[in-house]
């Protein structure tokens, strides 16, 4: 097993692709983009399924190393911007560590 960070962004679907090209100037090899069926925040409940997808969320997830998941977080302007978003990196073990 290998020490590997994961990072996991939701953000509003229309903002997925920006949050995709950060983690690739960042270094990141990789990424999976998952749709958000409903959640409850700060903001209240959402849920999935506005015929425009204007308001649907993703969830971004990446697994990489420690150096780039540090890029990453000290992107944060960026990440982030004016925008909800929710940030989380948590400690993860992979199989194969050159594929992360």
């Amino acid at each position: 097993m290998h020490a590997r960070k994961r990072i996991e962004i939701v953000v509003e679907a229309v903002r997925a692709e920006a949050v995709t090209l950060l983690l690739d100037r960042m270094g990141a090899t990789g990424w999976t983009i998952l749709p958000v069926l409903a959640g409850r925040g700060h903001q209240g409940i959402r849920r999935a399924g506005d015929p425009g997808g204007v308001d649907d969320n993703v969830l971004v997830l990446c697994i990489t190393s420690a150096e780039v998941a540090s890029r990453v977080l000290a992107a944060e302007g960026e990440l982030l911007g004016a925008r909800p978003a929710i940030v989380t990196l948590t400690d993860c073990q992979v199989l194969r560590a050159d594929h992360f």
